[in-house]
């Protein structure tokens, strides 16, 4: 049997401190609904999601507890209309949070597929091109929420064509350096 890489840190689920932010995520769902309507809400409802994937998914608490804090971080940006007033921070937001995005999907591999500590060359370029793929998908997918969240929710949702460019790019920029990082790291040596 195959010696895996990465698994979720725990087995079976013990509370701990980090679970007061999942917890938190999902109070904020109807905060922001109250505080700063539905595209805000349902944007932190995305974020709660992401924290409970992060609990059964990352590789170490640490993973966890920093994605938890990337996801609430951009959820937070919205709900108070941070990004409104730092024009870049958008992007920043981009790139950081498809680089946690890219990880989870990694380690959701890993717990999913069993891949060895030892691949192989081909199974190396294999998960880089499957990271790649996946990550430029939620990056897209992103956009395409944000557009449609301009259209049925609200129009406050800041989109237009050299928004979405620049977000996609910069969400690749996160999801490259994280391939990098990974296929060059430990996890494949």
């Amino acid at each position: 049997m195959p010696t895996l890489v990465s698994t979720a840190y725990e087995a079976t689920f013990r509370f701990h401190a980090s679970d007061l932010l999942r917890l938190g995520a999902i109070f904020l769902v109807p905060l922001a609904w109250l505080s700063a309507g539905p595209a805000a809400a349902a944007a932190m409802a995305l974020v709660a999601g992401g924290t409970c994937l992060l609990r059964y998914y990352a590789g170490s608490r640490a993973q966890d507890l920093t994605g938890q804090l990337v996801f609430i971080s951009a959820g937070l940006f919205s709900m108070i209309g941070l990004y409104r007033i730092i024009w870049w921070l958008d992007l920043a937001v981009h790139l950081i949070v498809m680089a946690v995005v890219t990880v989870l999907i990694y380690d959701i591999l890993v717990h999913r597929n069993g891949l060895t500590q030892r691949a192989s060359q081909a199974q190396q370029r294999n998960v880089a091109f499957v990271l790649l793929t996946y990550g430029s998908l939620a990056a897209v997918l992103w956009e395409v929420g944000e557009w449609a969240g301009y259209y049925l929710v609200s129009q406050e949702i800041g989109v237009g064509i050299l928004d979405s460019v620049t977000d996609i790019l910069a969400g690749i920029l996160g999801i490259l350096g994280t391939v990098h990082w990974i296929s060059s790291s430990r996890k494949f040596q």
